[in-house]
């Protein structure tokens, strides 16, 4: 009475490792499905971004003014580097369907921000496709195609005149 049947392979130890491994496995298998539907929910946001912003462009026929632009590139960036002043960038940009359309934006982005200049200067080297948006009160936001990288300024002045 005193003893427990023995299993026909062992004492269970080898039962006990294999369940281990198995669950093991199987939370693999779940870390990795969700990991593909977050990156899948991801690149879908981003596409719909993407989506939304040229479908606001469209309604504008013959812009007049480069915020109105389905995608810009950026030319050339130039900081302003005077201490006490506010921080302001000019930005050469370009409409890629219309090379020879291009224009100049004065942008203030603020003194705070230390991550605004740097992400312009690596769309620029890179010739990063961007959207264009305006925001409330003459506020300006970048965004670069198929990504969630964005840059927010206050437009100061916009110069279309320029040609290429």
């Amino acid at each position: 009475m005193g003893q427990r049947p023995r299993l026909a392979y062992g004492d269970g130890r080898a039962y006990c490792h294999y369940m281990i491994a198995a669950a093991a496995l199987a939370g693999g298998c779940l870390l990795i499905i969700a990991a593909g539907l977050a990156w899948t929910a991801r690149l879908v946001h981003v596409g719909t971004l993407d989506a939304l912003a040229l479908a606001e462009k469209v309604g504008t026929p013959r812009p007049v003014s480069v915020l109105d632009w389905p995608e810009l590139n950026l030319r050339a960036v130039v900081p302003q580097n005077i201490p006490g002043e506010p921080a302001l960038v000019l930005v050469l940009v370009e409409w890629p369907a219309h090379r020879e359309r291009s224009a100049t934006l004065l942008l203030d982005l603020g003194r705070a921000d230390q991550r605004s200049l740097p992400l312009l200067s690596q769309w620029c080297a890179a010739r990063a496709s961007v959207s264009p948006t305006r925001r409330a009160d003459g506020e300006l936001e970048l965004r670069r195609r198929q990504s969630l990288e964005r840059v927010r300024g206050l437009l100061i002045a916009e110069d279309p005149g320029v040609r290429v």
